[in-house]
């Protein structure tokens, strides 16, 4: 069969060894300073969160609470050249550099059209007008995944073409600095290798024949583009859709899960390769476990050396270490929101009684709950080991609750009586008996569910002490965990 020839992309050489790269320091503070016009409009809004993005679901948080006058700010560092944040809900397209000092004004009466002044006003305004007027740029292409191959590369080319033009219009009128001109060409080849590599992906899971492609020439394309100091958000994307693909190929071969080290040993490139360990040790930190990443810390240092890497991984784990070590808190922002110091008063956050009702029923017990759905296989494999970590602890030390947050209440009430889970000292609750459908999804973003099943582990005083994957009743850490608060 022919084989395809790799897209017509000029290409920079490929990127050297990372370990023979010097990156800069780039952890010098980025400020953003503001003020909220209008604040009465949206009583309820008491805070702001910046988002720096990551891994789906792994993003960098800050959140800071509106004052009487409006004024809010934020201090972060970028650990890159340029990258772009979001304030949520109010300004997608912030883009900062290392020592920035930025102003934002924001109307709650027109809440579309954030003010951005101070260093980087111009740079905002220019990356602005690429970005989000729909002229200039278009993230998704609307290429159906079932075309033959000869299809899906024709319109594939057309639309990655149409996409340059639009760009160098842009390049002509505004004129932008060379940064920006590499900000916006490194965006758009993103893009399209996402496209690519989601399509042969596709095609794959399909068991449909990919042959004609090169796989190891589409990842020698695309690696320059994980190298370094200008980062687009929409690398992170490229990252899980590699994943993704990878994660089909090494089932293909060895018919079951990959594992951490099949991503190590997988070949691409070597800044491809940074990204896939750092996704890979961020979800670990995510669910809780600090395992991995104290484990494989001198591996980490050999292979991830790009600064946004690195440096938000050592900072999440030492922030995961301090949060184990003191969980209070964390837990008073998860449970009372605006009145962390406050615990008592909890009018702004009514959606949260049902977990307040919870831990005042079983006030002065430890507390286990279990968020679980019935079409998700990981959660009902672990109910036997739900059953036989009941079996430890006293029902007057150690309460277990089983909520169900998705799925068909008769195929609830099938497996509850099947798998024999309603047993003293296990309360089993039905999703609807839980909380009503826009209270549970509060409830669950308030809990930083990213996945089922989802555990937490409260303490005899209400703080939760840990939570995420790493508390499943199967890990053998989970029962010491118990021990550790009776």
């Amino acid at each position: 069969m022919k084989r395809l020839l790799l897209p017509l992309i000029p290409f920079l050489c490929l990127s050297c060894n990372p370990s023979d790269k010097e990156y800069k320091d780039y952890s010098k503070e980025v400020i953003i300073t503001g003020k909220v016009l209008n604040s009465d409009f949206y009583p309820q809004e008491k805070d702001l969160t910046l988002i720096v993005p990551f891994f789906r679901d792994q993003e960098t948080k800050y959140v800071v609470p509106i004052a009487e006058d409006g004024s809010f700010s934020f201090r972060f560092s970028p650990y890159a050249k340029l990258r772009n944040v979001q304030i949520s809900k109010y300004a997608d397209h912030l883009f900062v550099s290392p020592g920035d000092s930025l102003h934002v004004e924001i109307d709650f009466k027109n809440i579309l059209n954030p003010k951005i002044s101070g260093d980087a006003e111009k740079r905002n305004q220019e990356i602005n007008t690429f970005a989000q007027s729909g002229r200039y740029y278009i993230e998704d292409y609307l290429i159906r995944r079932d075309l033959e191959p000869e299809a899906f590369e024709t319109e594939l080319q057309q639309e990655y073409q149409l996409r340059q033009e639009r760009r160098q219009e842009f390049l002509d009128t505004y004129k932008p600095d060379e940064e920006i001109r590499q900000y916006t060409d490194k965006l758009l080849k993103i893009d399209y290798y996402r496209i690519l590599i989601d399509y042969l992906s596709t095609r794959s899971w399909q068991n449909k024949d990919i042959s004609r492609y090169n796989e190891q020439e589409i990842f020698a394309k695309a690696d320059s583009l994980f190298e370094g100091e200008i980062i687009p958000s929409n690398i992170f994307k490229l990252t899980e859709t590699i994943s993704s693909f990878i994660t089909c190929q090494i089932y293909k071969v060895k018919k079951e899960k990959t594992t951490f080290d099949d991503f190590v040993a997988y070949p691409t490139g070597k800044n491809i390769k940074q990204y896939l360990y750092a996704a890979s040790i961020s979800r670990s930190l995510v669910s809780n476990d600090t395992t991995l990443f104290s484990s494989r810390q001198k591996q980490l240092d050999s292979i991830v050396h790009i600064p946004v890497l690195s440096q938000v991984l050592h900072s999440a784990y030492q922030n995961k270490k301090d949060f184990l070590k003191n969980p209070r808190t964390v837990s008073n922002y998860m449970l009372y929101g605006n009145y962390s110091d406050m615990p008592g008063l909890k009018v702004d956050m009514d959606f949260m009684k049902p977990v307040y009702e919870i831990m005042d029923k079983y006030k002065g017990k430890v507390i286990y709950l279990d968020f679980w759905t019935t079409a998700c296989s990981p959660c009902l494999g672990e109910m036997e080991p739900l059953k036989k970590l009941r079996k430890e602890f006293s029902p007057e030390d150690v309460v277990m609750v089983s909520i169900c947050a998705g799925g068909p209440r008769k195929t609830w009430e099938d497996l509850v009586k099947r798998l024999d889970l309603q047993q003293p000292g296990i309360d089993c609750l039905y999703q609807t008996d839980f909380a009503d459908d826009k209270s549970l999804i509060k409830i669950l973003n308030r809990l930083e569910l990213k996945g089922y099943p989802h555990y937490l582990l409260l303490n005899r005083e209400g703080i939760i002490v840990d939570y995420g994957t790493v508390v499943r009743p199967s890990d053998p850490r989970t029962k010491q965990k118990i021990n550790s608060l009776l």
